[in-house]
């Protein structure tokens, strides 16, 4: 029987898969980190999820708990786009998308 290998030896030994995914996350927790702090403390709770896509990068997604917050985000978007295009080192974000999600729950099994 084979000894299973932990995570973290798995990402140390360069695997390409596992460090595109590793680059993957952490664009992507960069991404949530600079919506959440361009639309302030009053929707920042309500933003799980961002991501950019497209090529050059121009298509942000962000994903929220619910349709009446979705509303408030799309009408405030437009006012951060630069700042967060800024954080992020993009020149400009030309395209959003705004959906909306049930929050994923983060129960232990």
């Amino acid at each position: 029987m084979r000894k299973p290998i932990s995570i973290s030896e798995l990402l140390a030994r360069g695997n390409k898969k596992m460090s595109a995914l590793q680059a993957g996350a952490s664009a992507a927790q960069k991404a949530l980190a600079a919506v959440q702090h361009s639309l302030g403390p009053d929707l920042a709770p309500h933003i799980f999820g961002a991501s950019l896509s497209g090529d050059p990068l121009d298509t942000l997604t962000l994903l929220v708990e619910s349709g009446a917050y979705a509303t408030r985000v799309r009408y405030a978007l437009p006012e951060a786009l630069a700042d967060i295009a800024s954080a992020l080192e993009l020149d400009t974000i030309k395209t959003t998308q705004i959906k909306v999600r049930p929050r994923p729950s983060n129960r232990s099994a």
